[in-house]
């Protein structure tokens, strides 16, 4: 690097350049080293906007690579992407200076976290408040996802961390509006939207489709009535202003909706592949990340029906890379507590992915959603309902129990359609969980209300379609049945 330097300059001499800008940050409170490299941990590849970086992995420990800088706009997002040559998964952290004090605040300055991954990315959302048109640091650190989580000064155990430089400067772009919620289907009614609007808006106007509006930036909003409800954000900043609008975005289903739990375990310290991939149960058929997503309430989303006194195939997918104990619990009394006398149905200890059948007992709760719960975790735990994961993960589902050949009520065609997968990418599954609810016909509309597939081939329990061949974005399914009428949402990807 310095016999770089010294050809730099003399260029520049010859040139009769009198000064030369390196990118040059304040000095760092401290530089993590690399205690025990082994394995190719570590980093071998950093993009964070026009810097592109490949270097050794862990081997060279701490690397400073501030002379490597970019320029980004306050109020944009921008995309870290990290690689490695690890065969084994790590956990990453990045942190910007953006107070330029050269000391990092793991909570206020850290910009990015994944965990047990290999290569990874994100998005990074630059605040309005940094010091601008200056040289500041950017730190990214790996390390194993077995070790202590990478912080700004903590030495890594096998990984590295690297040093970069970015400076940002004052957007004067109009705002570009967007907005997301945790989940368009809500049982409660209430829903918290998060504004994702781009360029720094200062004032905000939402239009939640039911004649109520709001004009904080993230919005709490309870819905009073079952429906589907059109959303508008209007954002504007001194440069303009910028509206997004999201047809039939919130679905609420407040018939749906399951008595409070008395608790919701956390997952303390995932690692390893530890947790809950697929649960399959009744007509619940539910894919999803392991235990890096930590505790995760299905019970809206996800729900089956099922009959007093008979039995049910449980299936839960923990992986192939550890053993774990896996208990389910059914809150048959439905009070909102599970307890390990009466209502816990499935116990499999030291396995893989645990299979088991359900006995429905008489004199439990019948015709609401009541809610099942599963927790997989490290071996030898002694796992109760309430107890917080080492590095598994609990998840909730609803079931409801029905006496042996009665109608439920409470369930109409639009409560007993199942859509997965949602969002899809190649075959959409639609089920009817209902046996007392026929479906006639099923089209396929785009987001402007074009008619893009009438399915010829219905089946009333499971239809399955082929969408492949779509343009990726949002779409409707109409679903048709004896005098009524369902829309259901999907998006493909």
């Amino acid at each position: 690097m310095n016999n770089l330097k010294k050809i730099i300059l003399t260029i520049c001499f010859l040139l009769g350049i009198s000064s030369l800008s390196v990118a040059q940050p304040i000095p760092a409170s401290c530089s993590p080293a690399t205690l025990a490299y082994n394995y190719n941990f570590g980093i071998t590849n950093v993009t964070f906007n026009t810097i592109n970086n490949t270097s050794n992995d862990g081997v060279d420990g701490y690397s400073d690579f501030t002379t490597m800088s970019t320029t980004i706009l306050e109020g944009q997002v921008y995309t870290l992407s990290i690689q490695t040559a690890a065969v084994s998964t790590q956990n990453y952290a990045a942190w910007i200076d953006f107070n330029n004090d050269g000391v990092f605040d793991d909570v206020t300055e850290r910009v990015f976290t994944a965990s047990s991954q290999l290569n990874t990315s994100g998005n990074i959302v630059i605040p309005i408040g940094a010091v601008l048109n200056t040289d500041l640091r950017l730190r990214v650190s790996s390390d194993f996802n077995g070790s202590a989580p990478p912080t700004p000064c903590l030495d890594l155990e096998f990984g590295q961390a690297e040093d970069y430089t970015v400076v940002i400067t004052t957007n004067s772009n109009p705002p570009i509006a967007g907005f997301s919620v945790p989940d368009t289907l809500t049982c409660s009614g209430t829903v918290c939207f998060t504004d994702e609007s781009l360029n720094i808006p200062t004032s905000w106007l939402w239009y939640f489709g039911d004649g109520n509006t709001s004009l904080q930036q993230s919005p709490c909003h309870t819905y009073a009535v079952d429906g589907d409800y059109t959303v508008s954000l209007i954002v504007t900043n001194a440069n303009g202003s910028d509206a997004d609008t999201i047809v039939n975005y919130i679905t609420v289903n407040m018939a749906g909706q399951v008595i409070a739990a008395s608790c919701t375990p956390a997952t303390i310290s995932y690692c390893c592949g530890y947790g809950i991939s697929q649960v399959i149960f009744g007509n619940i058929n539910n894919s999803t990340a392991d235990g890096v997503e930590g505790y995760q309430d299905f019970s809206c989303s996800n729900k089956t029906v099922v009959n007093e006194g008979s039995t049910y195939l449980l299936t839960t997918n923990t992986g192939t890379s550890n053993s774990q104990d896996t208990r389910v619990w059914i809150d048959f009394n439905h009070d909102g507590v599970f307890n390990n006398t009466n209502e816990l149905v499935m116990d499999a200890p030291n396995s893989y992915s645990p299979t088991q059948n359900v006995l429905i007992p008489v004199g439990a709760t019948l015709n609401i959603p009541i809610r099942l719960r599963i927790s997989s975790d490290i071996v030898d735990v002694g796992q109760l309902a309430c107890d917080n994961n080492d590095r598994g993960q609990t998840e909730d589902y609803s079931i409801i129990i029905n006496l042996p050949n009665s109608v439920n009520e409470l369930i109409t065609l639009k409560n007993s359609i199942v859509i997965y997968p949602n969002p899809v990418q190649e075959y959409v599954n639609i089920q009817n969980i209902s046996k007392h609810k026929k479906i006639n016909s099923i089209a396929i509309y785009n987001s402007v209300g074009q008619q893009v597939l009438d399915v010829m081939d219905v089946d009333n329990e499971l239809t399955k379609i082929n969408v492949s061949n779509y343009n990726k974005g949002l779409y409707f399914l109409k679903i048709e049945a004896e005098n009524e009428l369902v829309i259901k949402k999907i998006t493909i990807y």
